[in-house]
Parts: structure tokens; C-alpha cells; sequence
């Protein structure tokens, strides 16, 4: 079990426990002590005490006899932001474990994954010049001036990985740079205009350069604002001025372009469509309410689906068998059989 304390701690970061949490979970049959030496490779447990810990962190057996398939390259996410570090660590396990198979699957089909920046890198110090930023990769892009369809699997297109985890409500969305190649990585259960969003602000953070004077978080949010909504767009749906916005016609362009409608309304107010202090009542309306639920949804489909792709090819291919893809997928073996059998 040569690996078996990086795989142990692996693990034990995912649940997002500490090694008394996990001595805790084990009834504390295992001891704090233990485990920091199992996480060291300083000893080795017995069979007993190997499926003690395979039942606390609900993993078979083998999850600790098997090696990483794929040596990641080191990588950071450089905010913290709101979310507990805990929480962090737990979620950086998780994309090390989905990104390991990413990269393993491009290197079985011969894969290299390129990415180029089309914009130049000159400072973008205010939120008016995110806005013209956000128009010009639009246009290098040749993505038009209406919804875009699926944030994520464009993205994608573009050479950006993207990964979707579990993770807790608190988190939103990181990413970090892997061997120049972006990746993004999305929490899978939040709303699809919010995945949206965040898809395009992390975009922000990745490509932008932005002065350490300038604020940051502003300017991410209207780069991400003026791609949903770009140039004169969302003059032509609410008009050059106005004193209050119901809340039906702000669901109505949630519906349509895929963007919270917060989102909108703070597009609104730096577009000067309407003045900050008439929008209060809103924003209160919303503090208890992070996804909007119950206020609309955008309906098209938001998913990364480049993995998913690449595992079936290799399937169909027969470079790897249908357990491995069953590893690999989190999919029941019996589930990817009936897919091949389609053909």
C-alpha cells in the first residue's frame, strides 16, 4: 500500500474532517495518533482496521490499494473568500480526484489541450473597461450578441477545463491555472443562471489583468454581467432611465439570458438605468434568498460535458473497460453496458 497515507488523508479532507473527526467517526477504535502516523506512512493498518476506516469514509477497500492514476501538477486557488478552510481543503480533494481522471483520460486518447488567451494583456483598472473587455472576447470568439447557450460546455470548447463538485452552500465557485491551461470548477448543485454566472466571473479572474489597486471583485462580476448582457442590451429590454424595475421583468431576462437576477439589477444600477437607491427593497427581498428560488429559472441546459464524452469514446474504443469507466464516471457498470449495447 504504497500510497495508502496520501490516499487516507485524501479522503479524510473530502469528508472536510479533521483526525479527531475521523477518530470520532471510527468510535474512536482508532486513535487520533494512529491515524497521523497511517497519514505519515509511518505504520501500516491491519485488515480490521482497514475496513473500520473504509466504513467511516464510505469507500471500498480498494479506493486505499490503488495509486494516483495521474501525477497532478502542482496548483493553488488563490481565494479563500467566505468559505471555511476547511471546506476549501475538502473541495480541493474532491477536484484533485475528478481533475487526476481528467487528465488521465486525455493522456489515453492522446489528447493536448491548449488554451490561448485572445486577450491582450493591458490593465483593466474600472468596471467600464470590464464592460468593453467582455465585448471584445465576444467578438474574438464570434459568440453574437444574444443568449449564449451553455456557458460551461463553450467554455469547454475554448479550452477551458471545467469541473462541477459537491460542496457546501457557502461555496460558489474557484479556479486556478494548470500547466496554462484555465480550469474552472463549479458547485453542481446550484441553480444553472447562477452557474452561469460564476463560470464567467471565475473567467474574469483567470484572464483579466487587473492592477492590485483597482477593485477586483467589482470588475469580475461586470466582466461576467457584460457577457450575459452585453453593450446595449439591456437598455433595449428596460430602457435608458428609469425610478423602479418589477420584479417580473427582471425574471423575464433571467429566463431568457441566464443570469440571477440580482446580477441584473447591479448590471442596472453600473449602466446607470437606475439609481442605486431605489433598489434597497430588492436587495433586502433577496438576503435570505442566495438561488432566487422560487423566482424563475433559466431552462436551458448548463453542464460541462467534454469528460463524459471522452470516457464513452474510450469505452466504445475499448482502451478501458467498463469497471474502470465505472471508477472513473461514479456511473453503475450495468448503466455505461446499456449505453455501449445503444449501438
Amino acid at each position: 500500500m504504497q500510497h495508502f497515507g496520501e490516499r487516507l488523508k485524501a479522503a479524510r479532507k473530502i469528508k472536510g474532517w479533521s483526525l479527531q473527526d475521523l477518530a470520532n467517526q471510527t468510535a474512536n477504535s482508532i486513535t487520533k495518533q494512529a491515524l497521523s502516523k497511517y497519514e505519515a506512512d509511518l505504520m501500516y493498518p491491519s485488515r480490521k482496521i482497514l475496513l473500520l476506516l473504509s466504513a467511516a469514509l464510505g469507500v471500498k477497500p480498494g479506493y486505499f490499494e490503488g495509486q494516483p492514476a495521474f501525477k497532478l501538477p502542482a496548483f493553488e486557488f488563490p481565494r479563500k473568500g467566505h468559505v471555511p478552510s476547511k471546506q476549501i481543503d475538502s473541495i480541493k480533494e474532491k477536484v484533485k480526484s475528478v481533475l487526476e481522471r481528467y487528465l488521465q483520460t486525455e493522456s489515453l486518447l492522446n489528447m493536448t489541450v491548449r488554451f490561448s488567451n485572445p486577450l491582450k494583456p493591458f490593465p483593466v483598472n474600472s468596471e467600464a473597461g470590464a464592460a468593453q473587455v467582455a465585448v471584445k472576447l465576444l467578438d474574438k470568439w464570434d459568440l453574437g450578441r444574444g443568449p449564449i447557450h451553455n456557458i460551461a460546455g463553450m467554455l469547454e470548447e475554448k479550452g477551458v477545463r471545467m469541473i462541477e463538485v459537491d460542496a457546501p452552500v457557502t461555496f460558489d465557485a474557484l479556479s486556478a491555472w494548470i500547466d496554462r491551461v484555465p480550469l474552472i470548477v463549479l458547485h453542481q448543485d446550484r441553480p444553472a443562471d447562477i452557474k452561469r454566472y460564476h463560470a464567467l466571473y471565475e473567467l474574469g479572474q483567470l484572464l483579466l489583468t487587473i492592477p492590485d489597486d483597482a477593485d477586483r471583485d467589482r470588475i469580475c462580476q461586470t466582466f461576467a454581467a457584460s457577457m450575459l448582457l452585453p453593450g446595449d442590451t439591456l437598455e433595449s429590454l428596460l430602457g435608458n432611465k428609469r425610478t423602479t424595475i418589477a420584479p417580473g421583468e427582471l425574471m423575464g431576462i433571467k429566463e431568457q439570458y441566464g443570469l440571477p437576477m440580482q446580477v441584473i439589477l447591479k448590471h442596472a444600477i453600473f449602466k446607470e438605468i437606475i439609481d442605486k437607491k431605489e433598489t434597497g427593497a430588492f436587495f433586502r427581498m433577496l438576503a435570505d434568498n442566495k438561488d432566487e428560488a422560487g423566482l424563475g429559472q433559466y431552462t436551458g441546459q448548463e453542464r460541462p460535458g467534454r469528460l463524459d464524452r471522452m470516457i464513452r469514446r474510450l469505452m466504445a474504443e475499448e482502451v478501458i473497460p467498463v469497471g474502470k469507466a465505472e471508477a472513473i464516471t461514479g456511473i453503475p457498470e450495468a448503466a455505461l453496458k446499456r449505453q455501449l449495447e445503444v449501438f
